[in-house]
C-alpha cells in the first residue's frame, strides 16, 4: 500500500471535515453575490447576428446612449460593471450564433456616462 494512500485513510474523515468548513465559508452564493458580470439581460444568444452585420456594413454606434443600443438591437446578453477607470464604466457583451448553431461572444460595447467609447468585433 502506497504512503498517500495509507495517509488518506487515516485523515479521510478530517479532509471531509476541511471541505465542509470550506463550504460553509465561501458558500457559491457568497461568491454570485459579489459577481459584477450579469448573464442573460435579455434578447437572444444570437442578438449580436444583426449588430455584427450593421457594424461591418459601415454603421457607427460610437455615441449612442444605452437606451439607443437597446431599441436597435434588444438587450446584450451579458453585462459587465467592472469599467476600467478612465476606459469605460460599463461594458455590454452581445453574442452571436453560428449556422451550426454554436454561439460566441461577437461584439463588445464600452459606455462611458451613458455613451459609447468603444466598439470591438469578433
Amino acid at each position: 500500500m502506497s504512503y498517500s494512500y495509507s495517509l488518506f485513510r487515516k485523515n479521510g474523515p478530517l479532509a471531509v471535515f476541511a471541505f465542509l468548513l470550506c463550504l460553509s465559508l465561501y458558500s457559491a452564493t457568497s461568491f454570485s453575490s459579489e459577481s459584477p458580470l450579469v448573464t442573460a439581460q435579455g434578447g437572444s444568444k444570437s442578438s449580436g447576428n444583426e449588430m455584427l452585420k450593421e457594424l461591418k456594413s459601415g454603421v457607427d454606434n460610437q455615441g449612442k446612449t444605452k437606451q439607443e443600443i437597446i431599441d436597435s438591437y434588444g438587450k446584450p446578453w451579458q453585462k459587465d460593471t467592472t469599467g476600467v477607470k478612465g476606459r469605460y464604466d460599463e461594458k455590454w457583451i452581445y453574442s452571436c450564433e453560428t449556422e451550426k448553431g454554436m454561439t460566441y461572444d461577437c461584439v463588445f460595447l464600452y459606455f462611458m456616462a451613458n455613451r459609447v467609447v468603444d466598439v470591438e468585433t469578433f
